[in-house]
Parts: C-alpha cells; structure tokens; sequence
C-alpha cells in the first residue's frame, strides 16, 4: 500500500482545520449583525433585536373565548344523581383528561366542541393515556366523574374460559 507523503497529509489536515474555522465564523450571527456600541455590561443595558410582533387579532380572542365558553359548559354538565346519569367526554384540550359529563348534556356539549374546533385554526391534539385501565362515568357527590378500572380481572376470567391459563 502506498502510503501518502507527510506533506500532503500536512496540508490535508492543515485545510480540513482552516474550513472548520471558517464554517464555525459564519455559524454565528456576527458577520451580518450592524455594529452597535454597547451601551454597558449586564442583560439590562444590551439591545434586544427586534422579533416579529405578537399578533392578537380577532382569530385569536375567538378561539380563547370559544375555549372559555366550552371549559364553562363543561363545568356546568357535571351534574348527575345516579351512575347511568353521567357519560365519558374526553375530546382532549382544552378539556381535562378523564372528563365525565350528564348524558342530557353531551349533544350541547359536542356542539359547543365543534364550534370550538371552527374557531380554533391552531388546536392541540393530545390522548389522555390510562394505561391498562377501563375508563367508567361515575356520579361522585352529584358530580360526574371517571373512574379508572383494571382489566386484569376480566382478562384472568377470558384465559380462563378459554382454557389458556398463563403458567
């Protein structure tokens, strides 16, 4: 094998060092930032660049006053005297995770979510996880409410049923 000669491996390396200097130069912001004396040290005396202003326009009041109103039903259709009186409403954002509601609700309530999803042009989509567990409408103190339930039970009766008892 031939191998190369000390100089040219020299120069190789010495290259290979000056390219990095010069992509590691213009990776920063200095070369095209304007030159403007700082007026003294500390984060309070320096400039802040400008940034592309907030925009608060009527889409967005929409969207926050359409969550308010959904956060505000919602609240109001936890009401209920027995079990079979509450049922799941877990549409995610800006509902909380494991959500129960009146069953007499649940129409006005989804109306409402659609019209939250029309004002909305920015939503956050999120899944509640539970796990393993069965999620149940339960009326606790008159206030729906979810009750999480393991599947094991029932999973331990299936296999064995069918004769499959996990060893």
């Amino acid at each position: 094998m031939n191998r190369l000669p000390y100089a040219t491996a020299l120069i190789s390396v010495t290259v290979a060092v000056a390219l990095w200097l010069i992509a590691t130069w213009l990776e920063g912001d200095t070369p095209w930032l304007l030159a403007t004396p700082e007026p003294g040290p500390g984060i309070a005396h320096t400039q802040v660049r400008p940034d592309s202003p907030v925009q608060v326009g009527p889409d967005v009041t929409d969207c926050e006053q359409a969550e308010d109103t959904l956060r505000v039903q919602v609240d109001a259709a936890q009401h209920c005297s027995k079990d079979d009186d509450c049922t799941l409403f877990d549409y995610g954002y800006p509902i909380q995770c494991l959500t129960s509601v009146a069953k007499t609700d649940i129409t006005v309530l989804r109306l409402e979510y659609r019209n939250y999803q029309q004002s909305c042009a920015f939503r956050v989509y999120y899944d509640c996880p539970t796990g393993g567990m069965e999620r149940q409408a339960v009326c606790r103190n008159n206030l729906c409410a979810v009750a999480l339930m393991s599947n094991e039970f029932l999973e331990e009766k299936t296999l064995d049923y069918l004769g499959l008892t996990p060893r």
